[in-house]
């Protein structure tokens, strides 16, 4: 008897993933929505030298690898077979591409837009590439019954490239990691102070991210280290998943590690702590399209604990949709005391209070 399932993902799952970075945060979001349902994922891998059929079973939930071309004829069937079809990104949905020209898909499907992809290769200079997934994305848009994106310019943006998106139903659900909000500690905190010897009058700086061109890290740590020697009772955390790399960086911008500056990687949970002792927190993004459709999560982190994000530009995602306190990049120099922002943690408890109103209602659309 054939097994059913309730929902088929075209992604990867979190579980077998070694990596974790904001776009796996999601699929586990979205995952834990579902986690009443039966599902199925297909791990679809274009390398040529990976042929091997390999499935996984834990709780409700299979996992599928596949290759793209040797197994094509089984992810067509997956296809064929499936209710509800959830596809994560453009990139996600490369690797049904050819599949879906030969399936006769009956699915109700929903296709999430983890970002401007087209555009992002543009950026880069890969042009070729840019025109291929151009090609692939719109032909996802037009298969979906349901989009969802992370912000409201993201949604703006496709409905001008993409005008009969105006007739899909549509979802605005910015990124977001749930392990991150754990109830506060304040044992945590006062060790976290006591640890790194932060005192009452010292200014916390954090940045959490990776170390990409375009999340500004090496204009980050300039200031960084203008600070730390011009102003003492400043103190910085680097909070990075590359370790080794940001303390490279670190020293070719002359920011000393150990004493007052640190380099941290943790685990989402852990991050609380960090957070509630910060005061400013680096964002600095130039101003494009592929960053105006963006939804940082570090950045609606930084707003929950008050923290003051620390902008080269404002036109980020949902930003320039809240009144929320934030400080131009030229003027950390003029800061010599710690302040927390409450009015960004109201703000920031009324961005997931639709979040998760919004994911209920994805669901229930999803399943009905």
């Amino acid at each position: 008897m054939k097994e059913r399932f309730e929902i088929l993902f075209i992604a990867k799952h979190p579980a077998t993933s070694v990596r974790t970075d904001g776009f796996l945060n999601r699929i586990n979001e979205i995952d834990n929505l579902f986690c009443d349902s039966k599902k199925l994922y297909l791990d679809i891998t274009p390398k040529l030298k990976s042929f091997k059929k390999q499935e996984f079973h834990f709780e409700n939930t299979t996992i599928i690898r596949l290759n793209i071309f040797s197994h094509f004829f089984q992810i067509i069937k997956h296809l064929n077979n499936a209710e509800r079809l959830y596809i994560h990104s453009v990139y996600m949905g490369f690797r049904i591409f050819p599949h879906i020209y030969f399936a006769r898909i009956k699915a109700k499907v929903c296709f999430e837009l983890h970002g401007v992809f087209e555009e992002e290769l543009k950026y880069k200079g890969e042009k070729l590439r840019s025109k291929f997934y151009h090609f692939i994305e719109k032909k996802l848009v037009k298969l979906a019954d349901i989009l969802v994106f992370v912000s409201k310019l993201f949604e703006q943006y496709y409905l001008e490239k993409y005008p009969d998106t105006k007739n899909k139903t549509r979802f605005i659900i910015p990124t977001f990691n749930s392990k991150v909000f754990a109830p506060e500690l304040t044992s945590k905190v006062d060790g976290i102070k006591k640890k790194y010897n932060i005192q009452d009058d010292d200014v916390v700086l954090i940045y959490s991210g990776n170390i990409e061109k375009w999340q500004k890290i090496e204009l980050t740590l300039e200031i960084m280290s203008k600070l730390y020697h011009s102003k003492a009772n400043f103190k910085f955390f680097l909070l990075t998943g590359n370790p080794d790399r940001m303390a490279e960086l670190a020293k070719d911008f002359n920011l000393p590690i150990g004493e007052r500056a640190f380099i941290l990687q943790l685990e989402p949970e852990d991050l609380m702590p960090f957070y509630e002792i910060s005061h400013y927190g680096f964002v600095l993004r130039d101003d494009s399209i592929v960053n105006r459709v963006s939804s940082p999560t570090k950045l609606l982190e930084y707003l929950y604990f008050g923290i003051i994000p620390v902008m080269l530009s404002t036109k980020i995602g949902f930003f320039e949709d809240f009144d929320c306190d934030y400080l131009p990049v030229n003027e950390i120099f003029n800061i010599d005391k710690p302040r927390k922002s409450e009015k960004n943690r109201q703000i920031a408890r009324e961005i997931m209070q639709n979040y998760y109103n919004e994911l209920e209602k994805l669901k229930s659309t999803i399943l009905g």
